[in-house]
């Protein structure tokens, strides 16, 4: 079953960043600007066409050598949406009269125990939200600094309020994220969001005293899903060995355009129905990287699932203080 969350969008701010990347031939992507200049190496004003030595009207400059550039940005269409499929330790039939702790099972505890995973929902559970916001840098070579997400008119079951602060608002730890290639040879770019604080979560929050959600914790205990042990056949979207000691709790999206001038970045992220993960999962010659989650129910703690794959869905447009290049 799925779980929906407006956390995804904090993800999409982030993105905004990217859109002041540039690069040169041999470290793309990178951000940038192309700026006039007589006797440049270029004769366009996307610095896409090489001009003959001295003929040029244009000239590249590296991201590296720029300031760090502010951006901000907000959804298109919905709020945003976070899906997982949500798993939990469930007595197995036939094994008896077992007994499960009345907590959160790690996922390796739950066979000892005497237990099973299954999904705890046939159907999607979603909790949506109306508006997302976010702000942050683009700095250095492909980096995205101090990226902060808000969500607003967020509710669960579209009507249980879910915040971490006034209600219906739900505020992101601070992110940070790079750019890198989702295709090369296509000239696709991608945004790697993550937290600022190592296996640190992108938010916890409480959706009117029915479930207290934790969003993406990966370190070698917790937030491990994607594991050979862990996995049990119940992540078709990975292998065995792709997420060894947990972590690469990351999300990616796209972003456009590439290669071209301009003060208007769009991502968008997707989500894969059948495995509820973000797609693409993985930028080329990097590691996977599967969101995670949990929810956790105060009412009835036995009920609270295990960390389980999740995934985000919105689409985000950001503007930065200066016009500014992806280079691909």
């Amino acid at each position: 079953m799925r779980h929906v969350r407006m956390l995804g969008l904090c993800l999409v701010a982030a993105l905004a960043v990217c859109a002041y990347a540039v690069s040169s031939a041999s470290a793309l992507p990178e951000w940038g600007k192309c700026e006039a200049k007589a006797g440049g190496k270029y004769k366009d004003r996307n610095c896409t066409e090489k001009a003959k030595k001295g003929e040029g009207a244009y000239e590249w400059k590296k991201g590296a050598s720029l300031k760090p550039v502010k951006f901000s940005g907000s959804n298109v269409g919905s709020g945003g949406v976070l899906v997982t499929s949500l798993h939990g330790c469930y007595e197995e039939e036939g094994k008896g009269a077992a007994t499960l702790p009345n907590a959160r099972v790690p996922r390796a505890d739950c066979a000892p125990k005497g237990g099973g995973v299954k999904e705890f929902f046939l159907n999607p559970v979603k909790v949506e939200c109306e508006h997302e916001s976010n702000t942050g840098e683009a700095v250095g070579k492909n980096g995205i600094a101090n990226v902060d997400v808000k969500f607003s008119g967020c509710k669960l079951f579209g009507s249980v309020p879910c915040s971490n602060g006034p209600e219906g608002e739900i505020l992101v730890n601070t992110l940070k994220g790079s750019l890198g290639y989702i295709n090369k040879r296509e000239h696709k770019v991608g945004v790697l969001l993550e937290p600022v604080t190592k296996h640190g979560e992108f938010a916890k929050f409480d959706c009117g005293g029915l479930i207290e959600t934790v969003v993406g914790v990966g370190n070698s205990k917790e937030g491990a899903n994607y594991t050979s042990s862990g996995c049990s056949g119940l992540c078709p979207g990975a292998t065995p060995s792709e997420e060894k000691n947990g972590g690469y709790d990351g999300i990616i999206s796209p972003i456009t355009p590439v290669n071209k001038m301009t003060n208007s970045y769009e991502q968008v992220y997707t989500i894969n129905n059948t495995t509820d993960e973000n797609i693409p999962s993985k930028l080329e010659g990097k590691h996977i990287e599967l969101l995670e989650d949990y929810i956790y129910n105060p009412e009835n703690p036995a009920l609270s699932e295990m960390w389980s794959p999740a995934g985000e869905e919105i689409t985000n447009v950001n503007t930065p203080a200066e016009e500014g290049e992806i280079k691909a």
